[in-house]
């Protein structure tokens, strides 16, 4: 399955849910925002939110800092 994972394109073996695409990648959920399609996904939906080909996915991660 053809989508655009954070802006280059990639292939996925299987339809999987976003919680599935983070185990996969190795990246907590409570790290990270994920935007499917330019929308922001409610991190409680990340289990039933399937990934379709064609999707454009981005990993959204917040830093702290400052002087």
């Amino acid at each position: 399955m053809n989508v655009i994972l954070n802006g280059k394109k990639s292939v996925l073996e299987k339809t999987m849910s976003i919680l599935e695409l983070l185990k996969l990648k190795k990246i907590k959920p409570e790290v990270v925002t994920i935007e499917l399609n330019d929308s922001i996904i409610d991190k409680k939906k990340f289990k039933a939110t399937s990934i379709k080909e064609g999707d454009r996915i981005e990993f959204v991660y917040f830093m702290g800092g400052g002087c």
